[in-house]
């Protein structure tokens, strides 16, 4: 995100995969510790498995960035 302009303040909603969804709980707990008061929307779905299979957690976040907060092309 940094690469882009953003930062977690910027992120809207996040996609929560595991491989567990017993374990919701305790993933709903680190996801809040991360983001704060920020709260994005959030939704988590559980898989069969993830890319590698010593994973048990994946996060997509989508973030909003105005122009305004975007470095210039210019390097300025």
């Amino acid at each position: 995100m940094e690469q882009t302009g953003a930062s977690l303040s910027d992120v809207v909603r996040t996609r929560i995969y595991v491989t567990d969804i017993s374990r919701w709980r305790e993933v709903g707990v680190v996801h809040a510790e991360v983001f704060g008061e920020i709260r994005p929307v959030a939704t988590m779905v559980e898989v069969s498995a993830l890319i590698s299979p010593e994973l048990m957690v994946e996060i997509e976040a989508d973030a909003y960035v105005s122009g305004a907060n975007r470095p210039s092309s210019s390097g300025r």
